[in-house]
């Protein structure tokens, strides 16, 4: 029988500022708004909030998830053919960038916590990991 694994709190973190951002940015047709404050009580429930740099880095997350929705959200809406290809491009990118600050931050909470394991991005001649 598996054994039953523990989320860790980075991405207990997370997944978190994404369902916050799913309930304030979609509307009531595209998803169960009950459900998702349910699981966003679940998801709170698991952080510690009294830690003020915890806390911090849990808004950091939360702004750099926004960041990367506001990126990507012409992408995912099916725009792309009305973009052009040095702008498809150029978006990529900028998830990339953003994704790897989205890493750090949860990095950092490990650091924090002791929580997790570090996430590192192979091939990136830019990277400091």
């Amino acid at each position: 029988m598996p054994k039953q694994i523990t989320t860790p709190l980075p991405e207990v973190v997370d997944r978190y500022t994404i369902a916050r951002l799913k309930l304030e940015r979609l509307d009531d047709t595209q998803i169960d708004v009950d459900s998702m404050k349910e699981e966003i009580e679940y998801y709170k429930s698991g952080i510690d909030f009294e830690n003020e740099k915890l806390s911090e880095l849990s808004n950091e997350l939360y702004v750099v998830n926004g960041r990367i929705w506001d990126t990507e959200s012409s992408i995912r809406m099916g725009l792309d053919k009305e973009m052009s290809l040095d702008e498809v491009g150029r978006r990529a990118l900028r998830v990339r960038d953003l994704n790897r600050i989205r890493m750090k931050v949860k990095n950092d909470i490990i650091d924090l916590t002791g929580n997790g394991f570090k996430d590192c991005k192979m091939n990136y001649a830019g990277s400091d990991e």
